[in-house]
Order: C-alpha cells, then structure tokens, then sequence
C-alpha cells in the first residue's frame, strides 16, 4: 500500500498487459478505495503526479513501485 506523499514510480502498458509503454516518477495525491464485494474485497487505485508528463493520472497497485530516500 502506498500513502499520500509517497514517491513512487509507475507504469504504463499497452493494452495487452505484457509490453510497458511508458514509465517515469511521481507522487501520490490521493488514495481511493472501492469495496467490490463480499468475498473480493477492496480495490484500491491512486492518482498520482506525474513528473515526466506533468500530469495526473490514476494507476493501481500494480503499477506502481515504492521509491525507496
């Protein structure tokens, strides 16, 4: 899990999944959680700056990495 504040690096894939298309480092803003149901438990996805783009984007656990100070 990561924290607002967070330096982190995230991914971009194609379509398919397999490929990275683009990568770079970024902070995490905001952190929103959504309860799927019973049995799958919470689905949690973060908007994150992008430093690279300039951007805000929105990315799930696994596409991103922990920046380790």
């Amino acid at each position: 899990m990561f924290n607002v504040g967070d330096l982190v690096m995230w991914y971009e894939s194609y379509a398919d999944g397999g490929i990275t298309k683009d990568a770079g480092y970024g902070i995490v803003l905001n952190k929103n959680t959504y309860e799927l149901g019973f049995k799958e438990g919470p689905y949690i996805n973060y908007k994150i700056c992008r430093y690279k783009r300039g951007d805000v984007m929105t990315f799930s656990e696994h596409e991103l990495k922990r920046v380790e100070n």
